[in-house]
């Protein structure tokens, strides 16, 4: 289903707020301005051949110059499929927060529609990401909202893939957890139904969770996308994979995460239909903030100026079949 349908394993980068440096390299610039904050092309030809999809952000304050159409389709041209992360609610999301911006939710829906009618090729998007919290995960009226959400955008975009993209929220001390996954269900039958794939995403770090925690992640998420697959007869898609090297020994830790992953990935496409992973932050962002608190700053394979961690090797091994 998933192999003849998509064509291509897509392995992604995160791309946001990355400047090329004058020694060939990347490295985080918060000047860095907006039309050069896409990986240049030659660097991922170079260091990442495997790589063969970029991935952006849409959040409530987007501008359609941050992601320059004409910059993108030069991707496109290159060979890399654009992955658009649709995360308007963000951490603000509650039904009271739904209800009040619905209007404005939709009115922005069809603003990036409108950009993403100028991207050639095929596009995929991630839609809602992290929705399954703060009382959502059993909110029939959101499921609602994606499924017209999912209907709008197929209609109005050619070459689309859609999914909705709960979180893997529950027991991380456990590598199959029905208990919760199952309290996701409410909220996920007419969005399921009309996406293209199931996304859904996975993030660890010593901030919030143990090193045995971490490094069962590759596994857990194996079993959550065996459990997507197996309810909702759909391909998955690990929307974004972020592991900080943040604290004692964290290095190691998210080296030990990726080379696992690499190890398990041709498994996860054949078994759970697995079409892609996306690796969240591909460059560390000393400003990023977050649940995780300090280790926000690091779930980049590379550091803020440009060296290249351990993790890094093995996001080079990333394949499917």
């Amino acid at each position: 289903m998933g192999l003849l349908l998509y064509g291509k394993f897509l392995v992604g980068v995160g791309t946001f707020s990355v400047c090329p440096t004058p020694n060939g390299g990347v490295g985080y610039d918060q000047n860095c301005p907006y039309s050069k904050n896409i990986l240049p092309i030659k660097f991922l030809k170079k260091n990442l051949p495997n790589v063969n999809a970029v991935s952006l952000w849409i959040t409530r304050d987007w501008k359609e110059e941050w992601y320059p159409a004409d910059q993108v389709n030069q991707y496109v041209r290159a060979g890399y499929t654009p992955i658009y992360i649709f995360y308007y609610f963000a951490d603000d999301i509650s039904p009271s927060f739904v209800d009040k911006n619905r209007k404005k939710y939709f009115s922005t829906l069809q603003k990036f529609a409108r950009y993403l009618r100028k991207i050639r090729g095929v596009k995929y998007v991630i839609l809602n990401p992290e929705y399954n919290e703060n009382g959502m995960e059993k909110n029939q009226s959101f499921d609602i909202l994606q499924a017209q959400s999912i209907r709008y955008l197929k209609r109005s975009v050619p070459n689309l893939k859609v999914g909705i993209c709960p979180g893997d929220f529950g027991d991380y001390t456990k590598i199959w957890d029905p208990e919760n996954w199952d309290a996701y269900a409410p909220s996920m039958r007419l969005g399921a139904k009309y996406s293209d794939f199931i996304a859904f995403q996975e993030m660890r770090a010593l901030t919030r969770n143990t090193p045995q925690e971490i490094l069962n992640t590759p596994y857990r998420a194996w079993a959550f996308a065996t459990y997507l697959h197996a309810k909702y007869h759909k391909p998955t898609f690990l929307a974004y994979l972020a592991i900080s090297s943040y604290g004692k020994g964290g290095q190691k830790l998210q080296a030990q995460v990726y080379r696992t992953f690499a190890q398990i990935l041709p498994a996860m496409e054949v078994g759970p239909k697995l079409v892609g992973i996306n690796t969240m932050d591909f460059i560390d962002d000393p400003k990023h903030l977050g649940y995780f608190n300090k280790a926000e700053v690091n779930w980049g394979i590379i550091g803020a100026n440009g060296a290249k961690k351990p993790a890094f090797k093995y996001f080079k091994l990333f394949k499917g079949n």
